[in-house]
This record gives C-alpha cells, structure tokens and sequence, in this order.
C-alpha cells in the first residue's frame, strides 16, 4: 500500500493493528545519497565503521521507508503479509528547516528505477526527532497562553499608521454592510500581518476573528470571519488552538510509526541493515552519538531484536550456496533446491506478491527481504529435523544471527559484523600493512612483489599508497626485514600506521547530540505525547507497550550508562567521577614560584643569625617590590619603548 500525506492519517490505525499483530516485521530504505568523503577501509575495526559511515552519511536524506509485517494465518497455517510504501519528505513550519546532501549517482539509479521525486517534494509526509518535537510542543503551549492576555502588545511605527488606519476602516465597512460572512487582507508582509492581529483583534474583539490563511501558492493572507456572539468567539479561538495541534502533529507524521515499531519489542529485520538503522534512529529518535558504544547501547535500546539477512546468509550453512547476496540474487538462490521460498499471502491492496517485481521501491524490498528469511528459517528447521514453518521469538534458530548487523567492506576480513548486544570482534591487524610506493606502480606490481609471501588483499588509498593484508599472517614479520632496505617501497605496520593517521585527523565539528539537558533525552511515545499534550488526544496511535529495558551489553561502558525506563525515557546517567586537575611538575612549579623557598626549622636547632638576617633582607625587598608595582602607571603608549617579557620556550625547545 503506497501511503502519502494524503492518506496518512486514515491509513495510521491500519500500520498501528499491522505491527501489533505481527510476529515479526521487516524494513527497507531509500536515501538521497550513501556516503560523502572518506570510504570505509576492508582493514577498519567495527568502532571505526561506524565513525565513517557517521561522518560520511547521515546529512542525507531518507526519502522512502518500506515497513512489511509478517503475521501468522492460524487456519492455512501459512504467513500473509501487510506491506506499506511511505514516501517521506520533512517539511519546515511548523517543523525544523532541513538541509540535506544528495549524491548525484544515488538519484540517478533512483530515477532509473521509476522513483517519483515529483511525488516525494508535494506529497512526503514529515517526521522530526523527538528532541525536536518536544521543543515544538513547550513552544505552541506557551504561545498559546498568551493570546489571553495583552503582555505581547506593541507601538505601530509611523511610517505603517496609515496603512494599518486604512485597513482597519475597510474592516467596519464589511463588518457594518453585513454581505458577506469573511474578507480577505492580501500584500501584507509578517510585521503588518502582527500589527494587523493586534489592531483589528482590540477594535472588533466582539464582532470579529482575525487568523492566518495559507494559499495554495504558500502566500499568507489574513481572513477577517463575523462573528455572531462571545460564544462563536470561543469556538473560533479553540479551532484555532486546535488547528496548530493538528498541523504539529501532521509535523510530527512518520515518526509516530518509527516509535510504534521500537515499542512494540518485535524482531525487525532488514537486508544489509546498518544505513537503515543509523537512519531510522537519526531521523525519527534522536541525533546519533560520536561515541561507539553510546549508539551501540541506544540502536540496541530502541529495537532489542534485530536480524540481518545479509549476515545470515554469509553463515553456513549459506555460505556455500550463496554466490551473490544481493537481496535479488539471494532470492533467486533461495528459490531453487535445496531452498524453497514459502506462500505468503495478502488482502487485497494490503501487501504484495512475488510476480509483482517492483526492485528498489522500499515496500516491495521489505517484502522480499521477509521472504528470503522466511526461506532460510525454514530450511535450518529441517536441517534440526523439524517442521517449524512459524517463527517464534525465542528460537533457538535465530539466536546466531541475533542483533549482528552486516559489515560488507570489512566482511572478508575478520569484523563482519557489529554486534549491539556484546563484544565486537577483535581482530589482530599484524598481517595488515600501509605501503608507499612508485605513482607508476599498478595492481601486478604489488602482487608481484609479494609473490614470495603468498595470497594478498590490496585496497589502494590513493596513486601512491595502499593497505595490504598477508594471508600467511606467520610471514608478517619476515616481510618487515625484507623491505626494509628496499628504496622504492615503504612499508609500515598498521597499528603504526592508524596511529599516525589520527593524529593528522580532524575532530568531526558536528554536534551529533541534539539533547534537550545534559541528564536525559526524551523519547516519544505515543503515551509520552498523550502526557505532553492534554487537551489534544492521540487516538490513531492505539495502547501504548510500556517497558522497563536497560541494555545487556558485556562490553564494559566507560562513558555513559544509558536505560530506557517505562515512561519512554532514554536516561543518562554519569558512570565515571570527573578526571582529577593535573598536578604541576617541577618545571612548571619552578615557572610559578621562581624565588628560591627558604627550609622552615623544625624546632631540633634554632636559625642562625645570618640565616635570619637573609630572610629579613628578602621579606624587605618583597614589600619594596610591591609598592613599586602598586605606583606603576602607563599613562603614554610608546611603540618604540622595549618590551619585557619572560621567554617560555626557546627554538630548541619545540616538538618535532
């Protein structure tokens, strides 16, 4: 089912019944681009993945979201399927301004594919993060009481008098012929639209409404509506009031649904999942955090089941079977012996079916992605002499695969996963080396080099330089003492090399964090959004699923301890004291205290008269000192006077 603004309020309590009826649900997403500046390197660790991809990804924008739930039919004892097509395009006003990278080479293939963008800018339906949407609200709210009271009143300028006298005149005239039940007062910028409001709102309070119209072009014109009594004022005030709730929630849009997936607890699953996830949290949760751990331990809080097809299907016993796992190759495979993909229906115009072949549209990949897992689930049962054909939350088929999302550059090597739920792979880099070389040098003249060494994998940074892995990792050592005389190549280890390379890098200057205090960030819920809005129901969202969920990482969280509590909160909390001042080394203690200090007698020997006579003399010359830096005065500037100062460092003294 495509779903636009249009039909998204309608079609909201259908996703809501969807998701709680589903066993399990499945995503895909579109974006405007997938990665500006540096690549991930094959040889980087799961934490420096995520940096990149952090950096390099998330100013783009999601365009489309597929969301496929999988729910059990207990009479054909088969599954069926809901399927939903979202086009999504953040708006401003009332929500945040966006500004979005695009990649040239992502839209091409999309138009290719038969995206409609005409459809994506008119119709897209808008979404915030939460931090966003809380402000939004605080805001409204507050504005909202004050159009009781006349706090906000000010003086009309000279020069705009006339015009707001004319006006207003033209007003009583229509209110006074009594032909026409509004009028229209168009060619007014925002401040003669604010004076307007506030002048025809203390002339005409009885008789008339004043409010904002927005025509179909976005001009804004006021409407001037008669009125029959203070009771027809008080039903147009309370419209009004709830215009702007209607319009914050419409705001808020897909968003509503992102929150109503992670609280439903059920297993999500997507294909090659780490974009969708990054942006699934980053747009519709909260800015993603520059710590690693700290994203591990919210992507983990906000959906604790999570299931990669792609890391499934690089696992035996798929492995052997997989040439391609491309989501369309992978379901080519899984279609034939020894795989079986299995008979999903749907109602109609609800979901879709395997003959309906719409590749790269968000809701039909979903679709497919569900049936590829659905195939593979279905063959481990039999291989465990089982007839399971209906996935259970606690499967013991599953558990492998749980909570693993896919790394594809690294995949080869030895990370090919990030794990949310416990330790990331640790791999050695020693087989791991940075080679400088000629500019003319190619592929064959690497390989050739390392023939002696065996196989190698060689991913090039630039026209001079490039990493290189030994298969043989025993001969890491050998290869360091063979080249190390040789003038045309250089070769460092990679720790070394990484070492380096930081130093030389730049601190992103992005704020990732978006929060809203320095304790906690909000999470939206549907039950939090019912709390932070009285007067205004939220009834298309259903029951909220209150939890109480901490995360059950075995990793150690040196920064941060983060739990999601019943009431939607994504608490942080300080595991770590501040780090203790820095201590002054001698140095520097001989920079602040240059007079030399004199021993204190410890009462086993009295002072003698000279020491006494030394310590008088110097106490003197302090206060002499003092007084003279107290009648100072520089009363002229005098370029040319010399200058004194204390020299801190010398030449010598800087670092190479």
């Amino acid at each position: 089912m495509e779903v636009t603004r249009s039909n998204f309020k309608e079609v909201l309590p259908l996703v809501a019944a969807s998701i709680e009826n589903a066993d399990f649900l499945v995503i895909d997403t579109e974006f405007t681009g997938l990665i500006n500046g540096r690549d991930v390197s094959i040889f980087d660790s799961p934490q420096e993945y995520y940096t990149t991809i952090l950096n390099g990804s998330t100013e783009f924008l999601l365009i489309q979201f597929g969301l496929c739930a999988f729910h059990w039919n207990e009479n054909e004892e088969k599954y069926t399927n809901d399927a939903y097509n979202f086009y999504l395009f953040p708006r401003g006003r009332p929500g945040p301004e966006k500004i979005f990278l695009c990649q040239s080479s992502s839209l091409d293939f999309l138009a290719s594919q038969g995206f409609d963008f005409n459809k994506l800018i008119k119709e897209g339906i808008s979404y915030m993060t939460e931090p966003s949407e809380t402000r939004l609200r605080d805001f409204l709210t507050e504005r909202q009481k004050s159009y009781t009271n006349d706090k906000g009143t000010i003086s009309i300028p000279n020069e705009f008098k006339s015009q707001i006298e004319d006006i207003c005149k033209k007003v009583g005239v229509f209110l006074k012929e009594n032909k026409r039940e509004e009028m229209e007062i168009d060619r007014c910028n925002a401040f003669m639209r604010r004076l307007l409001f506030q002048e025809l709102g203390t002339r005409y309070k009885d008789v008339a409404f004043v409010e904002t119209k927005v025509l179909e072009n976005k001009d804004r014109v006021l409407k001037v509506t008669r009125l029959s009594s203070s009771q027809d004022r008080k039903s147009r005030d309370d419209e009004k009031k709830e215009k702007e709730w209607e319009e914050l929630e419409e705001a808020v849009g897909f968003s509503k649904i992102a929150r109503m997936i992670s609280q439903s607890e059920k297993l999500v699953i997507g294909h090659n999942l780490l974009l969708d996830l990054l942006h699934t949290l980053n747009h519709f949760f909260q800015p993603l955090p520059s710590d690693y751990q700290s994203f591990k331990e919210f992507a983990h809080c906000m959906f604790p089941r999570i299931l990669d097809t792609k890391y499934m299907s690089s696992l035996p016993p798929f492995k052997d079977k997989v040439n391609s796992s491309v989501l369309q190759h992978l379901l080519a495979t899984l279609s034939e012996s020894p795989f079986s993909l299995p008979e999903i229906d749907s109602a109609e115009g609800r979901g879709y079916k395997y003959a309906d072949d719409k590749q790269h549209e968000a809701g039909y990949d979903a679709y497919v992605t569900g049936l590829c897992f659905l195939a593979m689930h279905t063959h481990l049962a039999r291989m465990r002499g089982e007839e399971k054909r209906r996935v259970t939350g606690d499967s013991v088929l599953l558990r492998p695969f749980l909570n693993k999302v896919f790394l594809a550059k690294t995949a080869h090597q030895d990370s090919p996963y990030m794990n949310l739920a416990g330790a990331d792979p640790t791999p050695s880099r020693d087989h791991v080396f940075h080679m400088m070389f000629p500019k003319e040098w190619q592929r064959n003249d690497i390989n050739q080099l390392f023939s002696a060494y065996g196989q190698i994998t060689i991913q090039f940074l630039d026209d001079t330089s490039a990493l290189v892995g030994l298969s043989r990792r025993d001969l890491a050592k050998t290869v360091l003492r063979a080249f190390s005389n040789n003038k045309k190549v250089k070769l460092v280890p990679f720790a070394k090399y990484k070492g380096m390379n930081n130093k030389v890098l730049p601190t992103p200057a992005l704020e990732r964090r978006d929060d809203s205090s320095p304790v906690y960030v909000k999470v939206n819920t549907p039950d939090a959004a019912r709390q932070s809005q009285a007067n205004v129901g939220d009834n298309d969202i259903g029951s909220p699923v209150k939890r109480s969920r901490s995360s059950s990482l075995s990793e150690p969280a040196k920064q941060t301890a983060r739990k999601r509590t019943s009431s939607g909160i994504f608490q942080v909390q300080d595991s770590e004291p501040p780090p203790k001042r820095a201590e002054l080394t001698d140095a520097e203690t001989e920079i602040v205290k240059p007079r030399e200090i004199h021993p204190r007698t410890n009462g086993r020997r009295k002072a003698s008269e000279s020491e006494k006579e030394k310590r008088k003399e110097t106490k003197k010359a302090d206060i002499a000192n003092t007084e003279r830096r107290k009648e100072k005065v520089i009363e002229t500037f005098d370029e040319k006077s010399a200058t004194q100062c204390v020299t801190a460092f010398k030449e010598s003294d800087s670092w190479d």
